[in-house]
């Protein structure tokens, strides 16, 4: 029996065999896992993890050029920033309220 999990649902393991529809969203057991006691995303701002299928902004230095910023966003930096969905709205929009969020 495979045990896997199903990120875009609630992250409950399900045996490989039960899966309907699209796999792209599976990723085995172990992974799971290792992801909630190692998260790869972190907030930088609160320090809370980042879940899976949560947005989160990218911040990421950048110099002007004379043919503008040249910037790969293939490529992650070592400088990146992840910042959750609550502290970006939290950071630009200083009048923001939980309540108000949709």
């Amino acid at each position: 029996m495979t045990l896997v999990v199903d990120t875009s649902l609630d992250m409950k393991p399900i045996k490989f065999k039960d899966v309907q529809g699209d796999k792209f969203d599976l990723i085995c057991i172990e992974c799971a896992i290792d992801s909630v006691e190692n998260p790869p995303f972190v907030c930088t701002r609160c320090g809370q993890p980042i879940e899976f299928n949560e947005k989160f902004y990218v911040v990421r230095e950048a110099t002007t050029k004379p043919g503008g910023p040249k910037v790969d966003f293939k490529e992650t930096c070592i400088g990146d920033k992840y910042i959750c969905r609550t502290c970006f709205d939290e950071t630009m929009n200083p009048e923001y309220d939980e309540e108000k969020e949709v």
